[in-house]
C-alpha cells in the first residue's frame, strides 16, 4: 500500500473514532468488507487502491448518524467530503463519499450529486465497492460482532458465501440478504449467502 493511502486510511480511522456513535459496528463492517473483496477478487477484479478505498468507506459508512438517522447515507457522503481525508486525492475522497453513500437506499445513478462528478471508470468502481459495502453491512445487521469469517465458492452464474459466526445470528444473514440486490446485478450473479453452524451451537443460541 502506498504512504498516501496509508495516510488517508489513517484519516479515515481518526474521522471515524471523532463522529462515530458506535466505532465497534464500523471497524467491523470494515472487516467484513475487506474478507468479502478478498474472497471475491476473481470476480471484480480489483486492486490494493480500491481495497483502501472500500477500508475508508467502510470505516465511515454511518458517521452521518450524528447529524440525520433517515438520510444519514447522504450526510456520511457530506462529511466526509467536508473533512477530507489528507492522503487521498481528490477523485479518490469522492470516490470513498460515493462508496459511503451508497451502503443503503438508492443504487448509484448517474445524476445523483458527487457521483456525477467522477469519471464512467470512477463511478464502475465506487458501483462494485458499493456492492461489496452493503452486503458487508447486511452481515452485521444486528451490531452483536457475530461475524467471525467467511469464504466464496462460484459455480457458473453463482456465488456462495459461507459465513463463519461466533454465535449463530439470523438477523446478520436476513441483513446481508436482504442487500444483495445491488451485488447481483453489478456482477451478474447470483449471491447465495449461508451461516456455518458452529460446533456445539443449539437453537438457544441464536442473538436475533
Amino acid at each position: 500500500m502506498t504512504a498516501p493511502m496509508t495516510q488517508g486510511l489513517r484519516a479515515a480511522h481518526k474521522l471515524m473514532h471523532e463522529i462515530e456513535s458506535e466505532p465497534d459496528h464500523a471497524l467491523q463492517v470494515r472487516k467484513i468488507a475487506l474478507q468479502f473483496f478478498d474472497a471475491t477478487a476473481p470476480l471484480h477484479g480489483m486492486g490494493r487502491t480500491e481495497r483502501g478505498l472500500l477500508e475508508a468507506a467502510a470505516m465511515l459508512h454511518d458517521i452521518g448518524l450524528a447529524v440525520d438517522v433517515s438520510s444519514h447515507h447522504k450526510k456520511s457522503r457530506d462529511l466526509i467530503l467536508e473533512n477530507g481525508l489528507p492522503g487521498f486525492t481528490e477523485d479518490q475522497l469522492k470516490m470513498t463519499a460515493c462508496i459511503a453513500r451508497y451502503h443503503r437506499k438508492a443504487p448509484p445513478r448517474p445524476e445523483h450529486k458527487v457521483f456525477r462528478q467522477l469519471s464512467p471508470d470512477e463511478q464502475t468502481t465506487v458501483t462494485k465497492l458499493a456492492a461489496l459495502l452493503r452486503v458487508a453491512d447486511g452481515l452485521d445487521r444486528a451490531h452483536c460482532g457475530a461475524t467471525q469469517s467467511l469464504s466464496a465458492t462460484s459455480a457458473a452464474d453463482r456465488l456462495a458465501l459461507s459465513v463463519e459466526q461466533r454465535r449463530p445470528c439470523r438477523t446478520d444473514i436476513w441483513g446481508a440478504l436482504r442487500k444483495r440486490g445491488l451485488f447481483e446485478e453489478t456482477f451478474g450473479v447470483k449471491l447465495d449467502i449461508a451461516a456455518n453452524k458452529p460446533r456445539g451451537a443449539s437453537r438457544h443460541d441464536d442473538v436475533a
